[in-house]
């Protein structure tokens, strides 16, 4: 293969879907250039370790927990209602999907810290509905605060723990 300063036009092509034979040429060429080099970007330094996102004060156990619980309490409720069956029998009869669910709702509550290179704390402070308001479909998901999941999270975690003790107390029946 030849260098660029002894033959700058390197790249000779067929033009697709033609018949006839003809070639085009493209050539690539340096130039120097007086300007300052182009700017490399740099990330944020992110401080927050995964001690911090995970200790009892931090930004993902709580909010991971009330993921959780809300879309666990939702799954529960089917055969609840439709075959009378228990909480506890309901998890212990799919204890691995339900480790496995945990588990990538773990991933995916802190998979936009390890993309952005910004602590969770700030990406939560962020996400109120002050700073999401707009029109159409950014009103819309106005709506999802992170205040609103925190307390919809609460209230799913009581609601599950609720419902696991009056299952016990009423000795293993379902609830409805």
């Amino acid at each position: 293969m030849q260098s660029l300063s002894a033959r700058p036009c390197l790249l000779r092509a067929q033009r697709p879907f033609t018949g006839a034979k003809s070639r085009s040429i493209v050539c690539v060429r340096a130039e120097a250039s007086s300007s300052s080099p182009v700017p490399i970007p740099t990330w944020p330094k992110d401080t927050e370790s995964a001690r911090d996102v995970f200790s009892f004060g931090g930004s993902a156990p709580e909010r991971v927990n009330g993921r959780v619980a809300m879309i666990g309490f939702v799954s529960i409720l089917g055969p609840e209602l439709s075959k009378k069956q228990p909480v506890l029998e309901q998890v212990g009869d799919a204890w691995f999907g339900v480790l496995l669910f945990s588990l990538t709702i773990t991933f995916a509550s802190i998979l936009p810290k390890l993309v952005s290179g910004v602590p969770l704390k700030e990406l939560h402070a962020v996400a109120t509905s002050e700073n999401l308001k707009g029109e159409g479909l950014q009103q819309a998901l106005s709506l999802f605060d992170t205040n609103l999941e925190l307390w919809s999270g609460r209230l799913a975690m009581l609601g599950f723990a609720g419902l696991i003790a009056i299952e016990a107390v009423k000795g293993g029946e379902a609830f409805f």
